[in-house]
């Protein structure tokens, strides 16, 4: 575990933190406004970045038209560019605009998802202008529609990239979308690709930088910290495909590493429709500890079926923050996550990021699983990798986006890590309490990315 102390160094329980306070209405209430949609929907969160390519079946685009409802009125709709100058703020920046390609799903699946990451560009966005732009000039968001599907995804990189010719892409919800529009972006088209989202791990690819956690970062402070806690047999359970196995198999070698034991391992497909097997094989298992990277939707099943089925254990995992409760009811309870943010555990300031969003856009989850932080952070990221170069021009802002860093982060002080496309970050243990808030029990410092070193 690479460790090293942040500069900001939270309390674990910070003084200054009101958890039920939100701009007037409980934190929780609007976490059940927004969570509720996702609910609805079946998905929304990193659990959907984490779908690997290997799973992606070929099929036709969708169109490209904004979902109702889903964002606020000064939300981009797909290949538009907002008015810079509406920003709030004096002193609005002025030239030629630098534009920002949002590469998300307005629509599909997990239109959930897309929603807040166009909210949180919107905001990042007019947050910046209002700050006098990057290098005195505007910044505009042109929204792609990845529409949930690869097909989609790449037709809207390709835009974005040919047609829009913007300065550089951020976004993805789906690793498959990742994959398929990698080449189309940061090879093919010499664009800066920025992937906002946790993730499987492994992706070094020239012009591709990711700004959300990498498997070490939530897994090398939970398992042990689970193991000193909560018990050292380990019964781990996922969907099937890449993300799961992946974290699932650095969880086994973090056990066995610490001296405890995985007595079963188990994956569910991702077209089942019950998981009561998967349910069965837990509990029967004796493990004090149920790792889960259960997917949505029968991640609700599996969860609540293991409370209902007397499972007395800890249910941990990396998929779970804030909306744990509103969409696994009681179950979540006693839930143990490893984040970058968790809004108990941030400062004032941190809070107010979210607050301002939430306030502007009422649908917005800004959560980890969302991956909204790691939207924001990627804004201010690239922000400061432009103004170190001084250019637009992707092999300089590349070289500097190398090194750069992120001050004001949500959560704590962001950087990347040199040498590795990904950033060190702050990451906090907790657990999710009855009241649908998430109790910090450990703040685990800055934690450096293991990747492509």
């Amino acid at each position: 575990m690479s460790n090293h102390q942040d500069p900001d160094q939270h309390d674990s329980e910070p003084s200054n933190v009101d958890p039920d306070a939100h701009g007037g209405l409980s934190r929780r209430n609007l976490l059940i406004r927004g969570a509720g949609v996702a609910a609805a929907f079946g998905f929304g969160s990193s659990i959907l970045a984490a779908c690997g390519s290997d799973d992606e079946e070929a099929g036709s685009s969708t169109s490209a038209a904004p979902a109702a409802d889903t964002a606020a009125d000064d939300t981009a709709a797909p290949g538009t560019t907002p008015d810079a100058g509406t920003a709030a703020g004096g002193g609005a920046p002025s030239g030629d605009p630098i534009k920002v390609g949002v590469l998300t799903d307005v629509t599909g699946a997990f239109s959930v998802v897309g929603a807040s990451n166009v909210a949180v560009a919107q905001f990042a966005a007019n947050k910046i202008n209002a700050e006098g732009g990057i290098l005195g000039r505007p910044v505009e968001i042109v929204v792609g529609d990845g529409a949930s599907d690869a097909a989609a995804g790449a037709t809207a990189a390709r835009t974005l990239v040919e047609s829009d010719q913007v300065d550089v892409v951020i976004g993805g919800v789906a690793s498959f979308t990742r994959e398929a529009v990698k080449g189309i972006i940061a090879e093919r088209g010499d664009t800066l690709y920025i992937w906002p989202a946790s993730y499987e791990g492994g992706e070094c690819t020239p012009n591709v930088y990711s700004t959300g956690a990498a498997p070490n970062q939530q897994l090398d402070p939970l398992v042990p910290w689970l193991l000193e806690n909560k018990g050292t047999t380990f019964f781990l359970a996922g969907a099937d495909y890449i993300y799961p196995r992946n974290v699932l198999a650095y969880v086994r070698e973090l056990v066995e590493a610490g001296g405890g034991t995985v007595v079963g391992e188990e994956y569910y497909p991702l077209d089942a429709t019950d998981v009561a097997t998967l349910i069965s094989q837990s509990i029967d298992s004796g493990a004090d500890i149920v790792f889960s990277v259960a997917v949505l939707p029968l991640s609700v099943q599996f969860h609540q079926g293991l409370r209902d089925g007397g499972f007395e254990g800890t249910i941990a995992g990396t998929l779970f923050d804030e909306t744990a409760t509103v969409l696994f009811g009681e179950a979540a309870t006693g839930m143990i996550c490893c984040q970058d943010y968790l809004y108990t555990a941030v400062d004032a300031a941190s809070q107010k990021v979210a607050d301002d969003i939430i306030a502007e856009s009422p649908d917005t989850l800004f959560t980890s699983t969302i991956n909204s932080p790691a939207w924001y952070r990627s804004f201010y990221l690239y922000k400061a990798a432009v103004e170190a170069a001084g250019t637009t021009a992707t092999a300089e802002v590349g070289a500097a986006f190398d090194s750069a860093s992120f001050p004001d982060n949500p959560g704590g002080a962001a950087a990347m890590k040199p040498g590795t496309r990904h950033c060190s970050l702050p990451i906090y243990i907790g657990e999710v309490l009855a009241d649908g808030s998430v109790k910090v029990l450990v703040d685990a410092g800055v934690i450096d990315p293991v990747e492509c070193g």
